[in-house]
């Protein structure tokens, strides 16, 4: 008996993985850069968090080819080859900004080929993540306080609050120009679209805080 627990617990190990998602606010991605997509906003991108990439720990370009790294590392990441059914696409257009100038091609061959074959199986996964995150205290404590200065670790205890004691310890903080833009969250397990935020954030690994106070743009 205890050898078949332990062969279905390596089985588990095969399967599970240490990953950060990336998620961004983007009212204040666009108070810091100049995107394409932040000529236009889409309603959703003002209220919601959006997906920068979801990122396997310790793994990049998996099985690409030469061409499509260097066109990757160059920045040329329309030239990508990567073909996604038109539901995905729109998708990713409304959970992914960056979409309009290219960055899903590179999420998917710099972090994507590392998670599955399939980039279906990724985006959807990711977007799962994003969907759950979106249904939070965590986006209601960004919405309360748009336009407000805020201390990152009251962000934490907003994950707290969702998830339990302790889960804000999963989040790092990225600043630019004193804006609150991105959360990079640590999470462990295997990956579906059915897999609860809450058992993904509980197995993961602390992270450090990042820049500890912020605006959270409207």
């Amino acid at each position: 008996m205890r050898k078949l627990l332990l062969s279905l617990l390596f089985t588990m190990s095969l399967f599970a993985g240490d990953y950060v998602l990336a998620v961004n606010w983007y009212p204040s991605v666009c108070k810091t850069q100049n995107y394409r997509a932040c000529k236009k906003m889409l309603p959703f991108w003002k209220n919601n968090f959006t997906l920068h990439g979801l990122w396997p720990k310790g793994r990049h370009y998996c099985n690409v080819s030469a061409r499509e790294k260097m066109l990757d590392k160059k920045g040329y990441w329309q030239n990508l080859p990567l073909k996604i059914s038109p539901i995905l696409a729109e998708l990713l257009m409304q959970y992914m900004p960056g979409y309009i100038s290219g960055l899903h091609k590179h999420e998917w061959v710099k972090h994507g080929s590392c998670y599955s074959k399939k980039p279906d199986i990724y985006f959807l996964d990711a977007i799962s993540l994003v969907s759950q995150l979106n249904t939070s205290k965590v986006k209601e404590f960004f919405l309360e306080h748009r336009g407000q200065r805020v201390a990152t670790n009251l962000i934490r205890k907003a994950f707290d609050r969702e998830f339990f004691k302790g889960a804000g310890k999963r989040v790092k903080f990225i600043c630019k120009r004193g804006y609150i833009t991105e959360m990079r969250i640590n999470l462990r397990g295997k990956i579906t679209p059915k897999t609860p935020f809450y058992d993904l954030l509980r197995h993961a690994g602390k992270t450090s805080i990042g820049c500890k106070r912020g605006k959270i743009a409207r």
